[in-house]
């Protein structure tokens, strides 16, 4: 079954939970009716930013007609489940995006029995824009634009959450303090996934520019193709001059391609896949680290752990839904 709601019908889901001792820094909502399960919680930080958490299902298909309203700039990052958005492309586990700006009419659909888990950072123009008003030449000319108030344009940015920025999500989602200690940490991650994001929008707008100068459009292409042949073969992965050879690229070109689309070197780019696939293992598998460390192409256990730990800060061992995970 699928119902359709609009921007109106939609806030008559929900029903504020009135908070314990006057909770001026909260609120939480959760379902009015029998559509689904859940709860919606807005984080209230300093002026000028907060955090909304989504942990929510629907028991039917959701329709939700959206009409053209201005909103913050928004950081938004999907967790878990999947929706379809405005402009007809799926959000889902591992998206984010950020935008600012008259969003675009039309609707979003929600799918039954999907549980949905996202979390949103909404900013003031004017406290986004502080930081970057030192900046503006490297920031792209629209969405100066749109933080001062002069353009009228929708601004949208969709990227994948890297593995730096999963670890900002879980410590935000499992926030270990409480009261005025728990809006500076809060604060402090928001601002970390805000800088993680807004550098690669401006890494973007500066590669954009890079592989004009750089490579040829034909060859873009065939970098991105040696990109997919890292992934896929990310255990035992081909050195760089079969790498090269296979696409069809000298290793001059080829490393040049990688640093202009990805600002890093194929291996950095190898490196940084595999950290992430080790970190998946670890969060939503029993595999013990040795067996992860294998499965990720590593031979030599320290040598994985230390490559974990100073990509990610934490050893390996303590990764995973707040469990120790064993070494074997």
């Amino acid at each position: 079954m699928t119902i359709t709601v609009s921007n109106h019908n939609w806030q008559e889901f929900w029903q504020e939970e009135k908070q314990p001792n006057n909770n001026q820094h909260e609120r939480i909502w959760s379902f009015s009716n029998n559509l689904g399960k859940g709860y919606q919680k807005q984080i209230f930080l300093r002026s000028g930013i907060s955090i909304y958490i989504h942990e929510l299902e629907f028991v039917d298909n959701i329709v939700e007609t959206i009409s053209s309203q201005k909103f913050l700039p928004e950081f938004a990052f999907h967790l878990q489940g999947k929706r379809q958005l405005v402009d007809g492309n799926y959000h889902q586990d591992g998206d984010n995006f950020f935008a600012i700006g008259p969003c675009l009419s039309g609707t979003q659909e929600w799918s039954a029995n999907s549980p949905i888990l996202k979390v949103d950072i909404h900013v003031e123009p004017n406290f986004l824009g502080s930081y970057l008003s030192d900046y503006n030449q490297k920031t792209p000319s629209q969405l100066n634009q749109l933080l001062e108030g002069k353009d009228e344009k929708f601004y949208f940015n969709s990227g994948k959450t890297t593995p730096q920025m999963q670890l900002c999500l879980h410590q935000i989602l499992n926030c270990p303090y409480q009261g005025a200690t728990l809006k500076i940490y809060l604060e402090a991650k928001a601002l970390e996934l805000i800088a993680m994001r807004l550098q690669e929008v401006l890494s973007e707008e500066n590669s954009q520019h890079c592989l004009s100068q750089v490579i040829r459009a034909n060859d873009v292409e065939r970098i991105y193709q040696a990109k997919e042949i890292l992934r896929a073969q990310f255990e035992n992965p081909p050195s760089l001059p079969e790498l090269a050879r296979q696409v069809g690229l000298n290793q001059r070109k080829l490393k040049q391609g990688f640093r202009a689309c990805f600002g890093t070197t194929a291996f950095g780019y190898l490196h940084d896949y595999r950290m992430e696939q080790a970190r998946l293992l670890l969060t939503d598998t029993q595999m013990g680290v040795t067996q992860v460390a294998h499965n990720v192409g590593y031979a030599s256990l320290p040598s994985f752990s230390a490559a974990f730990r100073k990509k990610f800060g934490i050893c390996p061992r303590y990764i995973g839904k707040e469990k120790k995970v064993p070494l074997e």
